[in-house]
């Protein structure tokens, strides 16, 4: 069963099975978000910063992590995505899902959620015009609501993700980017009769994910159906059928 956080974010980008797979990812965050998908080779904080400059946007380079694959900026309801354009068709796709989920899961869904209980007026509190009222404050405390912007680019210095919140929404993002490009329904059938090498080459042929990403996904879904990690073609070295 899914979990209603996913549902919702799934919901986000239309239909949760596209027509054809790999997905085309980059054609749904146009289509379904008010993403600019800003493609850079080898992106550093110094092009993505003159790149929001350029274009009015109040940026640092010190904002940005050193090495990326992909970066999410948000400023109201807009979305900046820079993405490494040099990486190959598969890792592209996972980090064009990978952050357009952070977009929904960090920005939309919240802002979404604090219009529904506070109307329009709670803008202002989150684009960081003013603070919230005492009164705001309060409902916001019983609600569950976060009236807080948002910031989860900044890193430690070694490039670590600096709190746990940071860390919990990089899970949920890989979480949701999975959803998207491949989704659960569809990818444990291929696990069926299959070695855990064979099962991730199934998967990683049918959804187009990068080899690391396949693996891993693999790995957690026999988890989740409690599966032994080592089959005796694992063990023999040869795969049935």
């Amino acid at each position: 069963m899914t979990a209603p956080w996913l549902e919702e974010a799934v919901s986000v980008f239309g239909s949760r099975e596209p027509p054809s797979f790999p997905r085309k990812i980059a054609e749904d965050i146009l289509l379904r978000l008010r993403i600019t998908i800003v493609p850079q080779p080898h992106p550093t904080p110094d092009s993505m910063s003159q790149w929001l400059v350029q274009r009015k946007y109040p940026c640092q380079a010190s904002a940005f992590p050193e090495t990326v694959h992909g970066c999410m900026v948000w400023i109201g309801k807009v979305g900046i995505l820079f993405h490494d354009s040099a990486e190959d068709p598969a890792e592209q796709r996972f980090t064009l899902a990978h952050e357009a989920s952070h977009f929904v899961l960090d920005h939309l869904l919240p802002r979404r959620r604090a219009m529904e209980v506070f109307g329009q007026s709670i803008l202002e509190v989150l684009d960081g015009k003013r603070g919230p009222t005492p009164e705001e404050s309060m409902t916001a405390l019983f609600e569950r609501v976060s009236l807080k912007p948002s910031n989860l680019i900044r890193r430690s210095e070694s490039g670590h993700y600096t709190h746990g919140a940071v860390v919990e929404s990089e899970r949920r993002a890989d979480q949701l980017a999975l959803e998207l490009l491949a989704p659960a329904a569809l990818a444990r059938p291929l696990l069926e009769g299959a070695s855990e090498t064979a099962a991730a080459e199934r998967v990683l042929l049918r959804f187009g994910l990068p080899v690391h990403v396949a693996r891993a996904y693999v790995a957690s879904l026999r988890r989740r159906l409690r599966k032994p990690r080592f089959s005796s073609q694992d063990f023999f070295g040869f795969d049935g059928g």
